[in-house]
């Protein structure tokens, strides 16, 4: 299977009987067709694949129009509450580009954020040691991941919902020196870049898309190695994660799973957090009856807020081995 086979149009994939039909799509300049008559927008390098593409452009347009800007302009458009808006954009991509690239940033990352993804980074890169043909990660976010899932795959797709970290990593992959804006304090920033270096990756051999984790415009079964990092408790259903993540591996393949397990009202309903006291043992209960553990471990990440502000979790962290 070529990788222009591995994506299909999200919005015409249906059941017939107990087989799933699936459509792949052409590439006409910044579009992306499908014989079902639906069109999707490539910006930037990185295809909006989604189901219902104009609710989020309702909700995300900031997101998909917004450019790079010099610290002084971002600060004067950064206005009212921090949890929305441009606020909360310039935060989001502050926060994971230095926790994805922060070891390759000029200037490094101040404040109290030692380590950052380090640890869980290393994890990644040395079971990429063990190559496959196919791999993928659900929640990309800033694509460090895809960069170290690539070291031992022939392919890797990389999906997250949030375009405006993902058009950076396209444009990390692909070798360039992305500039950013660090959060310094409140609606103050500083210059800072990212490079990916030696971790550069051809874009025949990395596809990254802005679709939905939960329902990922991708071939079933076509993956040999699953990747979702720190995405347990960042989506609405759990649950639905997990057999999207069951789907999307091929047999004998493996499956890469970390989270804190910081649920937030904000994100999910009371009902679908997992596990009571032991979410960790009920994330490996679900998954044992089918997989084989074959890691388990307790992983720090420091994710770094201002100069003086970093939050720190342990994630639980798997790898485990379809039957």
């Amino acid at each position: 299977m070529d990788a222009d086979e591995l994506v299909i149009c999200p919005g015409c994939r249906r059941l017939s009987g107990e087989a799933l039909e699936l459509r792949t799509l052409e590439r006409t300049g910044d579009l992306l067709a499908c014989a079902c008559g639906r069109r999707y927008p490539i910006v930037g390098g990185v295809p909006l694949l989604l189901q219902d593409p104009t609710g989020y452009l309702q909700s995300e347009a900031l997101a998909v129009v917004e450019r790079d800007l010099a610290p002084e302009v971002a600060a004067l458009l950064a206005v009212g509450p921090d949890d929305h808006g441009y606020t909360r954009l310039l935060d989001h991509l502050s926060v994971y580009l230095d926790a994805h690239w922060g070891d390759r940033a000029d200037p490094p990352p101040d404040g109290p954020a030692a380590g950052g993804a380090a640890a869980l980074i290393e994890r990644v890169a040395e079971r990429s040691r063990a190559g496959v043909r196919r791999a993928v990660e659900l929640g990309c976010s800033a694509g460090r991941f895809v960069a170290e899932l690539a070291r031992g795959a022939e392919h890797v797709v990389g999906v997250d919902l949030q375009f405006a970290a993902v058009r950076r990593a396209r444009r990390l992959l692909a070798g360039e020196r992305v500039a950013y804006n660090r959060r310094i304090v409140g609606a103050h920033y500083r210059a800072a870049h990212a490079a990916a270096g030696d971790l550069a990756v051809p874009e025949e051999r990395a596809t990254l898309l802005c679709s939905d984790a939960l329902d990922p415009p991708l071939v079933p079964g076509a993956f040999d190695r699953v990747v979702a990092l720190n995405l347990i408790d960042s989506v609405a259903r759990p649950r639905t994660l997990f057999a999207v993540l069951d789907g999307l591996c091929a047999p004998g393949g493996e499956i890469l799973v970390a989270s804190p397990y910081a649920w937030a009202s904000a994100t999910l309903d009371d009902g679908e957090r997992i596990g009571g006291a032991d979410p960790a043992a009920a994330v490996r209960a679900h998954f044992e009856s089918r997989y084989a553990v074959e890691d388990e471990a307790e992983i720090p990440w420091t994710l770094r807020r201002e100069a003086r502000v970093a939050v720190a979790y342990t994630c639980h962290y798997l790898r485990l081995r379809k039957r």
